[in-house]
């Protein structure tokens, strides 16, 4: 198996409800893509509709997984992650990852953590998924990831157990003060809690007067950069990565190998235990 990975990441500033001009946007990075070798590129969270769309997403998805089919046949000899709206058989919609390559569809990640505070309302749009696959590659097994599940330690510990090398999150997070910070802090804790390689592409530009602050960026089991996009604008980084690294951290690091099932059974009691659950959705 093939343990050295070249990532990249397309900072990309989708248009609202632009589908059309979006692919376009993607098309391009898929041709850089192809340029450099790239085994595995990553889109921002529902790049092919632009975040932040508000009923427009009611309208659209048809026209975005049209869209989606004809990147999908333009992946050829890599893997992609593109963020768009899926629709199941009974009309429910998630905001969803495709994983592609080589005009198939591979598998599809549905965003289990719905935002619903400040400008984000994806509860009125969204339904949440539910489960956290990993998906094997001719590289080995990744996890995807979305935006808000990343601030929860859960669907990465679960792509961990199965087996990820990789998680992939690709994100339309807009700025606000600390922002930067808080995500770095996010991005690292999953790394040293899961000892796994972290792919992180966000959105960027401005849209609808919200700020996507960008900042994409790769980070080693160890927690290192290996490579950042700048902030705000539109970039493309790229890195290559060791996989056998994982191994090697998970040798001397046996958090992963230790975790006792009694614990976990413990967790769930005391999940279901609190005086301040809401209703489970």
């Amino acid at each position: 198996m093939v343990r050295t990975v070249r990532i990249g990441l397309a900072q990309i500033e989708p248009g609202q409800g632009d589908v059309e001009g979006n692919a376009e946007r993607i098309l391009r990075h898929v041709k850089r893509a192809r340029r450099e070798k790239v085994d595995l590129l990553l889109t921002p969270e529902l790049a092919l509709i632009g975040y932040g769309c508000g009923d427009i997403f009611l309208d659209k998805v048809e026209e975005n997984e049209e869209a989606l089919q004809r990147i999908t046949e333009k992946v050829r000899g890599f893997y992609a992650v593109i963020g768009h709206v899926e629709e199941d058989e009974e009309g429910s919609l998630y905001n969803a990852a495709a994983l592609v390559r080589d005009g198939k569809v591979l598998g599809r990640y549905r965003k289990a953590n719905l935002a619903n505070y400040r400008l984000f309302d994806e509860w009125r749009y969204f339904k949440p998924g539910n489960v956290c696959p990993v998906f094997e590659t001719g590289f080995g097994k990744i996890g995807i990831t979305i935006c808000e599940d990343l601030w929860h330690p859960e669907p990465a510990r679960a792509m961990a157990f199965r087996g990820a090398l990789l998680i992939a999150c690709i994100s339309a997070s807009p700025y606000d003060w600390g922002k930067e910070g808080l995500w770095d802090a996010f991005l690292r804790e999953r790394v040293h809690d899961n000892l796994v390689f972290m792919a992180f592409a966000n959105q960027a530009g401005c849209q609808d007067g919200a700020t996507y602050w960008g900042g994409s960026k790769i980070l080693s089991p160890r927690g290192e950069i290996l490579a950042e996009a700048r902030l705000v604008g539109e970039d493309f980084v790229a890195a290559d990565l060791d996989l056998g690294e994982v191994a090697r951290v998970r040798r001397r690091d046996l958090r992963l190998r230790d975790v006792r099932r009694p614990i976990l059974e413990e967790l769930l009691r005391a999940y279901e235990e609190r005086e301040d659950a809401g209703p489970q959705r």
